[in-house]
């Protein structure tokens, strides 16, 4: 029913599914009897009327299964682990924020979630109280613990803790009663474009497929586009204008129809009048570019490089450049009458935004390329640059053998974001409240990078504090953390070239850049770099979550730094 449930979601049919009623076995009965009306095309009205267990319902349904619900379920079991942490530290945050202790919280998630699953689930059984993602599910299994005895004692010694924290996670899901998605534990980026570099087998492609993947495991939000060393321009990636017939068509890529599903999704209220109230449960549709520097890409991503820094979020819904023209649409719209089909727009409503705006990036598209760096492909412009985030795939996420058959840690699953221009507003419950501390880091690095051709600009700034906003650091060790983060993701990838080019803009000009950064930094980031600082890009499968690691930008300067002086010329780039 799970794997049936994500690969038809968005169907009315199913979403009007809901575990109802006190006890379990009327809950399932509910369940089977909607998803057998659902499969063989029958009008459910309730299962004191007709569940449907009949021969020729079940029969008729069972011919309607899809092929792949079988590899769907399997999918999800695979997956599981990495689901039931995400919702524990999802659970532990939403107390966080409610003023409970540190030590309460491990309480409430661990040691009472662990009693639970040792007297609700038999030995063997695989699932787990953090399976539960429902008020209502979960009301009969409260039930059946307060009528066992061991449940009794444990919580008569324990002063009533254990019933608190069933109740606590009860409380959690009534304010997240909201779809599977929001479920799903999620860092927001900072931009929606990723330059995912490293050297080949590391596991860059399957990192964005497995993104996609915690939203929906049937993969409708994934899209992988290989990248040819022939292209040159646009029409590539957005589909181009052909007169073959004596009339004007569109021709579309299967990309432009991945953004189409992208806005059905994130903008169901969508009009001629607007974009409407944005869906912010809406699942992340991420777009693959794989080996995409084998092509120029300042020549073939042009629209969209340009098209990305249009966005931005008003109190009317969402506003953005369009990747095809409102003119060319209705042009086109006149001379095609298949057109809309052939772009795979399904809602009129939709269609009138469409023709009255162009199509334009979706809010929920997060665009990541793969990179290599050789002979074969093409370097990077500051352009592209400055409008990405660099990800040193090794140092974000190093291989390790020891962990290849057990992982002991895995990715923090990334989100989209609605912050495209940071205010205070944003700030106000980070450690960085104003900004002024990110302004004056941001300045002091600046001041070594200017007359270079390294100098920051307001781009730079406006995304140091955003992803400050994104992340929410708690403490000064965790902003400082962002920073480091910053540096591998912004600046440090601009420094590249030879002794000449890096020469420091100090008095004595005896120095350069990587010197004079590796001084100011070691003051700047005083509280990790020499020591540990939290990661904030993976978690730990183990029982505290939180992983630790060295500072990455200290690390990165000393390798350039030795790269330089080996070589004469050293580069961010593996």
């Amino acid at each position: 029913y799970r794997a049936l449930y994500r690969l038809v979601e968005g169907e009315e049919a199913l979403n009007t599914i809901k575990s109802l009623g006190g006890s379990q076995t009327n809950q399932l009965t509910k369940i089977i009897s909607k998803m057998i009306c659902f499969l063989a095309g029958i009008n459910y009205s309730s299962i004191e009327e007709n569940t449907y267990f009949d021969r020729a319902s079940v029969a008729k349904a069972l011919q309607s299964m899809p092929d792949d619900l079988e590899n769907l379920a399997q999918s999800t079991m695979s997956n599981k682990r990495n689901m039931v942490l995400d919702t524990r530290r999802l659970f532990e945050n939403w107390m966080e924020k409610r003023g409970l202790k540190e030590r309460t919280i491990k309480s409430y998630s661990v040691s009472t979630m662990n009693k639970v699953d040792s007297i609700a689930f038999s030995e063997g059984d695989e699932r787990s109280i953090y399976d539960i993602r429902t008020s209502t599910a979960l009301t009969g299994l409260i039930d059946t613990l307060r009528s066992n005895p061991e449940w009794q004692q444990i919580n008569s010694d324990g002063n009533g803790m254990y019933d608190a924290g069933i109740n606590r996670y009860k409380d959690f899901l009534d304010d997240l009663a909201v779809s599977p998605s929001q479920l799903v534990l999620s860092s927001r980026l900072a931009k929606p474009l990723l330059l995912l570099a490293g050297i080949s087998g590391t596991g860059k492609t399957r990192f964005v497929r497995e993104q996609a993947r915690a939203f929906d495991h049937g993969l409708n939000n994934f899209c992988l586009v290989p990248v040819r060393p022939d292209w040159h321009e646009p029409s590539d990636l957005f589909g181009y204008v052909t007169r073959l017939t004596g009339k004007a068509q569109y021709v579309p890529t299967e990309l432009v129809k991945f953004i189409v599903r992208a806005w059905e999704v994130v903008a169901p209220n969508a009009t001629a009048t607007g974009s409407g109230e944005i869906n912010l449960g809406a699942v992340p549709y991420w777009l693959c570019l794989d080996e995409m520097n084998l092509a120029p890409v300042e020549q073939y991503f042009a629209d969209y490089l340009s098209v990305m820094e249009s966005r931005k979020y008003t109190s009317e819904g969402f506003e953005c450049d369009a990747l095809i023209g409102r003119d060319l649409l209705q042009y086109l719209a006149g001379e095609d009458v298949d057109l809309r089909k052939n772009l795979g727009v399904t809602g009129e409503d939709l269609w009138q935004y469409f023709l009255a705006n162009g199509i334009q990036l979706p809010p929920n598209l997060i665009v990541a390329g793969t990179v290599n760096m050789d002979e074969t492909t093409h370097g990077f412009s500051r352009k592209v640059i400055d409008r990405a985030l660099t990800f040193d795939f090794g140092e974000f996420y190093p291989n390790d053998y020891d962990d290849f058959f057990n992982p002991t840690v895995h990715p923090v699953t990334f989100s989209w974001s609605m912050v495209t221009h940071a205010s205070k507003e944003v700030l106000a419950d980070t450690w960085d409240t104003d900004g002024e501390k990110s302004i004056a880091f941001l300045e002091g690095v600046n001041t070594i990078l200017r007359r270079t051709p390294f100098e920051l600009a307001y781009r730079a700034l406006n995304e140091l504090l955003i992803q400050v906003a994104c992340i929410n650091p708690t403490n000064e060790l965790e902003l400082q953390a962002v920073w480091d983060d910053f540096l591998m993701m912004k600046i440090l990838p601009r420094i590249e070239g030879d002794e000449d080019k890096l020469r420091s803009n100090s008095t004595d000009g005896q120095g350069n850049v990587l010197d004079d950064l590796d001084a100011l930094l070691s003051a700047q980031l005083s509280a990790i770099w020499s020591g540990d600082r939290k990661d904030f890009f993976r978690i730990s499968v183990l029982a505290d979550g939180d992983l630790k690691i060295s500072c990455r930008s200290k690390a990165k300067i000393q390798w350039m730094r030795n790269r330089l002086e080996v070589n004469t010329f050293t580069s961010f780039w593996p």
